[in-house]
C-alpha cells in the first residue's frame, strides 16, 4: 500500500509523461480492478493562483493531460476541480493552461462553490469538515500535486494539495483555529483521512524551492511520483528534495500515529535522484516543542515575523487574506500588528510582488546562533 513509484522525466513532453504514468500504474498494479467503468473520478490539481505555468506555482497542464489520457481507457467519467485561495477556479485554470486541456480532452472543469458537511469520526481535532460538495458526488479522488517548499508546512505535496477542497475564504478559519504548526499539520492529516484520495501524483519535473508555495524559484528536479498513499508519497518527495522527510510536520505526525511505516525510505539507487532544494525560511517552528503554557510567548518570540518590504505595490491582497486581520492600511503604507499576527504566512503566500519577507527577531537569532555554536563544538 505504501509503495511509491518514482519516474525520471526530463521535461514536459506529453509522450514521456504519459509513458511514465502508464508504467507507474503497472508497477502499482492499477491496470485492473482499481478504476471501474462508469465511476466518476475527480482530479484535484494544485491551482494556487492565475500565474504563468513557467513560475512552477501550479500543476503543469501537460501532466494533467497525460493523466486524463491514461485514465480514459478505464471508461470513467473524469472531472477536474480545485478551490484556489484567492481567485476562482476558472480564472486560475484559464491562465495556468488547465482550462484548455479540459476542453481539448473533453472533460469537465468544475468550480468548487457549493459546500456540504463531511463527518470525520476518527478525528482528534476535527470531527466535521465543510468541504466542496462535489466530493460527495464522485467515486474516487486523485491528488495531482506540485513539488514545492512551503513556509508553514515545510513541503507542499499530495496532502497539502487537499487543502484546496476547503472552499475559498474558509481556509482562513483553519489558520485562526490552528496557529501552531503541529495543529495545522494534524488538521491536514485528518483532511486527508476525510477526502481519502485513492491515488496521489506529484509533478516534480519542475518544482519550486525557497519561498514556496507561490513566490519561490523554479528548480528542475525531473521527477514524477505516484503512489496510493498521499502520506507515503509526501515522505518520499521530501527525501528527494534533500530534506529529512521524517522531520516534515505532516510526516512526523503520521509516523508517530502509525499511518506510514518507519521503514519507508529511498532505495540506494533512488538516492542518486536527490536534489538539494533550498528550504522555505520557516519550515520548522520551535514553538511546537514547548509546553502549551509557553506557546503564546513562543508564537511571538520564536517564530519568524512577516515584514512588508519597500517593493509593496499596495494591492492590499495581504490585508484581505490575513486570517486574524492583523494588517491595516495606514495612509499609503500597510502595517502589521504583531500582537495579532499568528505567523501563518498567508500574507507572504498571496503577495503577487514577493514583497513580504520572513525575518527572525533578536531572541530567535540568539537561539540559532547558540545552536550553531553547539553543533560546531560537538
Amino acid at each position: 500500500m505504501e509503495k511509491v513509484v518514482i519516474k525520471k522525466v526530463q521535461n514536459y513532453n506529453l509522450v514521456a509523461i504519459e509513458q511514465a504514468l502508464t508504467t507507474a500504474f503497472e508497477e502499482l498494479a492499477l491496470e485492473s480492478r482499481f478504476f471501474y467503468a462508469g465511476e466518476t473520478v475527480l482530479i484535484k490539481p494544485n491551482l494556487v493562483e492565475a500565474v504563468s505555468v513557467e513560475r512552477a506555482v501550479t500543476t503543469h497542464p501537460e501532466v494533467l493531460r497525460a493523466l486524463i489520457r491514461v485514465l480514459k481507457p478505464y471508461k470513467v467519467k473524469i472531472l477536474v476541480g480545485d478551490s484556489p485561495g484567492y481567485q476562482s477556479t476558472l480564472q486560475v485554470a484559464k491562465v495556468a493552461g488547465i482550462e484548455a486541456v479540459c476542453q481539448e480532452e473533453a472533460v469537465e472543469l468544475v468550480d468548487f462553490t457549493g459546500v456540504r458537511e463531511f463527518s470525520n469520526p476518527q478525528g482528534k481535532t476535527i470531527k466535521r469538515f465543510y468541504l466542496a460538495e462535489i466530493l460527495g458526488k464522485v467515486d474516487k479522488v486523485i491528488s495531482l500535486a506540485k513539488m514545492k517548499t512551503h513556509s508553514l508546512t515545510g513541503v507542499s505535496g499530495a496532502v497539502k494539495n487537499l487543502f484546496g477542497c476547503v472552499v475559498g475564504a474558509s481556509k482562513a478559519q483553519f489558520h485562526l483555529r490552528m496557529p501552531q504548526q503541529n495543529d495545522f499539520a494534524q488538521m491536514l492529516i485528518e483532511l486527508h483521512q476525510t477526502v481519502k484520495p485513492c491515488l496521489s501524483i506529484v509533478d516534480g519535473i519542475v518544482g519550486m524551492e525557497g519561498a514556496g508555495p507561490r513566490n519561490g524559484t523554479p528548480i528542475n528536479s525531473e521527477l514524477i511520483l505516484v503512489g496510493k498513499s498521499a502520506l507515503a508519497v509526501d515522505k518520499i518527495m521530501a527525501d528527494l528534495m534533500g530534506f529529512a522527510g521524517e522531520k516534515m510536520p505532516v510526516t512526523r505526525l503520521a509516523l508517530a500515529q502509525g499511518l506510514i511505516s518507519p521503514n519507508l525510505k529511498l532505495a540506494e539507487a533512488e538516492r542518486q535522484l536527490i536534489r538539494k532544494f533550498q528550504a522555505a525560511n520557516n519550515y520548522t517552528s520551535i514553538s511546537d516543542r514547548l509546553p502549551k503554557s509557553l506557546v503564546a510567548i513562543a508564537q511571538k518570540q520564536l517564530t519568524l515575523r512577516p515584514i512588508i518590504q519597500a517593493n509593496c505595490i499596495l494591492c492590499q491582497r495581504c490585508l484581505k487574506q490575513c486570517p486574524p486581520q492583523a494588517i491595516k492600511l495606514s495612509g499609503k503604507k500597510l502595517q502589521i500588528n504583531y500582537e495579532q499576527c499568528i505567523r501563518c504566512y498567508c500574507c507572504q503566500e498571496f503577495c503577487p510582488a514577493n514583497a513580504i519577507s520572513l525575518q527572525a527577531g533578536n531572541l530567535l537569532k540568539f537561539i540559532r546562533y547558540w545552536q550553531k555554536l553547539r553543533t560546531k563544538n560537538k
